[in-house]
């Protein structure tokens, strides 16, 4: 989590007397703005975990940007409005936005893993691999072995016919998703 003190050049480092560079504060100013723009693009319940606390003015402005139309002159102008707000907040609360936009995003990471790991799995069923539910029993005790085998027998049924009906693959999917504890490796 980069500080103020990051965006400033070597040569920048403000001295006693408080001297910044220009360039530097439009670096800062330009980070503070990405920041701005990575949580006005959160989904709903995302934005509701960030924690605003005494920056409710930020907070207002960042949910009228979120009901302008996007690529308008009016959200353009309200970005700069989140962005000049972000710089009169404190330090801590900025590394406080950026420390949960990180853990939303690898919450996210982590689930899109998941989800792989259970598609993979899935098309392996599919695929006809027998050992493969075996193991997936072997692994989740809890799961219903003659539904999950009739599932798999239907999707693949539905893979082998012509139709574009893929409502058992979609199916299986959703089963494994509730019943598989996956370990990430």
């Amino acid at each position: 989590m980069p500080k103020y003190t990051d965006f400033f050049h070597k040569n920048d480092i403000p001295d006693d007397d408080g001297w910044v560079s220009k360039s530097s504060e439009k670096r800062h100013a330009r980070h503070l703005r990405e920041v701005g723009i990575a949580i006005l693009a959160l989904a709903d319940s995302e934005f509701d975990r960030i924690p605003f606390g005494e920056n409710e003015s930020l907070k207002e402005a960042c949910l009228v940007a979120r009901k302008l139309k996007p690529r308008s002159e009016e959200l353009r102008r309200q970005i700069l409005h989140v962005e000049s707000l972000m710089r009169s907040a404190s330090e801590d609360s900025i590394n406080e936005f950026e420390n949960m936009l990180k853990a939303i995003k690898g919450a996210k990471v982590s689930e899109n893993a998941h989800f792989h790991s259970i598609e993979k799995l899935r098309d392996e069923l599919i695929a006809g691999n027998i050992e493969q539910i075996n193991s997936l029993m072997a692994t989740n005790p809890s799961i219903d072995r003659q539904k999950l085998r009739s599932i798999v027998s239907k999707a693949k049924k539905e893979a082998e016919s012509a139709s574009n009906d893929r409502r058992y693959y979609r199916e299986l999917f959703q089963f494994l998703k509730s019943n598989v504890a996956i370990k990430e490796s």
